[in-house]
């Protein structure tokens, strides 16, 4: 056994612990319980203390299919006889387990454990199902000595949860389940509302992170996850962007690395070919020579290196004011987000940002780093706009950039046919970057002078917009045409 330190018997820890004595849902994983404790604590730093026995069954439906290797669905009738429970709770408890297995009889539930979504998105999933219920919940103590849970194996996994149980009051706890069961159809509806396209859409983007449960940590980024399955402009551009994306996804990775003739070695490496190990690295005696192999400290030529000096750097501006609301919006974002994938599998380096009367945070995107989608279907602004304002200080940055870096920029621009600039203003900005316009017209007229100033511009008309089809096959173009002109450049 492996107990709760007896200084935490009787603290937040302990109840928590022992909170999980009547949970309905049973998984064999021994990690089950330490992936909840990831879900509540992602879940408290949005404001929401469930108790963690909820968190864990309502996670595991989310988390793992019926059967075996999965999940069962028992009433813990062996843990309630002991704890001696009065009637009442009894009923309760029988109104709570049918609530669960509810939910597991939902079609979405059924749909989002299949996908092997991480714990960050989880733990937002539970946010929306069950913060509404919590907020309901009149209990004024309900967050009173709240803390964050240790991730420790030990505390959980063979912890006395039957012990831990009986050492604290249990009726707000029940009173809470009662709670629960009263909202059993408005929980449900809750689950059934989730909005699988936005989680599909956020899920295809889980790879590009090196390590996937760390892909989005802070309660920042929870909250814009929040917002992105609240939102239903976010869900519009999620919808538009499954729609492309597709088309992109079997685009092979460039390396970004220049390969040299046989005759001539870039490097000196770590790993490689048997025929580019160094002559010298012979001489040692046989026992060391082994011993480097097993270190891999033996040292190769190498042919190959990274170019990152001469890489691309994609800068996609994409306006965010009034101005691009309702369908401009959705076109502008999922064609934004379809060319970061799109650019990013070709190899090079991609900044975005939004802009109004100013120009909002630099979202840097190399390989190695993923791109966060959920900033970019909630962000909102309400800046007005001043174009003047924000090329200036797109100018500024550019010289900057190319004094500094020596960077071949590309930058699009992805606005409305109001997007009003001097002239002289973007000539300059031309010296230092090659400008690549995308202009969104449905229902107004064209009228910008710079537009003859762009090395290249793609005018989207009021006709892509009458049928899904146009829309796409219209983004896409651009897509193909951006992809094209990266390649011979």
């Amino acid at each position: 056994m492996s107990p709760i330190p007896a200084t935490l018997s009787h603290s937040y820890l302990a109840r928590q612990v022992g909170s999980l004595a009547i949970s309905h849902v049973h998984v064999e994983n021994p990690m089950a319980r330490m992936r909840a404790v990831s879900w509540f604590n992602s879940v408290a730093k949005l404001g929401i203390y469930l108790p963690l026995f909820l968190v864990h069954d309502f996670g595991c439906l989310l988390t793992s299919q019926p059967g075996p290797s999965g999940y069962r669905i028992e009433a813990p009738a062996a843990n309630l006889a002991q704890i001696g429970v009065t009637k009442q709770v009894r009923n309760t408890v029988a109104r709570y387990e049918r609530l669960i297995r509810k939910i597991s009889e939902s079609d979405v539930v059924a749909k989002l454990a299949g996908w092997r979504l991480r714990d960050d998105l989880i733990a937002v999933l539970l946010t929306r199902v069950l913060s509404d219920a919590y907020q309901r919940w009149r209990d004024p103590t309900k967050s009173v000595g709240t803390e964050e849970l240790p991730l420790d194996l030990g505390m959980y996994r063979d912890a006395d949860v039957l012990g831990h149980f009986k050492a604290f009051e249990a009726q707000p706890l029940w009173a809470f389940l009662e709670h629960l069961a009263d909202l059993e159809l408005h929980i449900y509806t809750c689950t059934e509302l989730i909005d699988l396209d936005t989680v599909r859409l956020l899920g295809l983007f889980k790879e590009d992170s090196a390590n996937g449960s760390e892909a989005i940590g802070s309660s920042l980024d929870l909250v814009d996850l929040v917002s992105a399955l609240d939102s239903p402009e976010a869900n519009d551009v999620a919808n538009f962007s499954l729609d492309l994306l597709p088309s992109v996804l079997e685009t092979k990775r460039a390396s970004g690395a220049q390969t040299f003739a046989v005759d001539g070695y870039a490097s000196i490496e770590r790993k490689g070919h048997i025929d580019s190990l160094m002559l010298s690295e012979l001489a040692y005696d046989d026992e060391l020579f082994e011993q480097k192999v097993v270190n891999q400290e033996l040292l190769y030529f190498g042919h190959e290196r990274e170019r990152e000096d001469e890489r691309r750097l994609h800068y996609i501006l994409v306006d965010s004011s009034a101005s691009m609301r309702g369908k401009r919006q959705v076109f502008a974002r999922g064609l934004a987000l379809t060319l970061v994938k799109k650019l990013g599998l070709q190899g090079d380096e991609i900044w975005l940002r939004f802009f109004d009367s100013r120009l909002h945070e630099t979202v840097k995107v190399a390989r190695a780093k993923a791109f966060p989608v959920p900033y970019l279907l909630s962000f909102r602004s309400e800046h007005g706009r001043n174009y003047g304002k924000v090329f200036r200080q797109l100018l500024v940055e550019m010289t900057r950039l190319g004094r500094d870096h020596h960077r071949n920029v590309v930058i699009y621009i992805i606005t409305h046919g109001q997007c009003h600039v001097a002239p002289d203003l973007i000539s300059v900005l031309a010296q230092h970057a090659s400008l690549y316009g995308i202009i969104i017209l449905p229902s107004s007229e064209l009228g910008l002078e710079f537009l003859p100033l762009l090395d290249r511009q793609q005018i989207v008309e009021d006709e892509s917009f009458r049928s899904r089809e146009g829309r796409r096959d219209r983004a896409l173009d651009i897509v193909d045409d951006v992809s094209a002109k990266g390649e011979h450049e």
